[in-house]
């Protein structure tokens, strides 16, 4: 499992979800990470960054949403294959594929495409 380093900074303009969902994002698409590769839990993440599991859930939907990572069983969550990801983010921009991906997910009542 590669290491994420995330960096949280206080009184930003971005909420910690946010931050924590770009830095992810920016990761897999910068091939940081592989088709298939884990990361890391919700708990120990949120434990990692001393935050709530809600904000790091809430970034890993979000991840879902926009197509970057699926989850594999019943919590364990893995990096999506990178065919077509680079079109659901809309590049290298993570922001503005964070907007187009929440108006995909409108259109699909607020759900990914569910895998099962």
């Amino acid at each position: 499992m590669p290491d994420l380093n995330i960096r949280l900074k206080a009184g930003g303009d971005e909420t910690k979800t946010a931050q924590i969902f770009n830095q992810i994002a920016s990761a897999i698409l910068a091939g940081k990470f592989n088709a298939g590769d884990a990361i890391t839990s919700e708990r120990a993440l949120a434990e990692q960054l001393g935050v709530s599991r809600n904000i790091v859930r809430n970034a890993y939907r979000r991840l879902e949403e926009a197509g970057l990572v699926e989850t594999a069983g019943t919590a364990a969550r893995r990096v999506r294959v990178r065919r077509g990801a680079r079109r659901a983010t809309g590049g290298a921009h993570v922001e503005s594929g964070d907007r187009a991906a929440s108006r995909g997910a409108a259109k699909t009542g607020g759900r990914g495409a569910r895998r099962g």
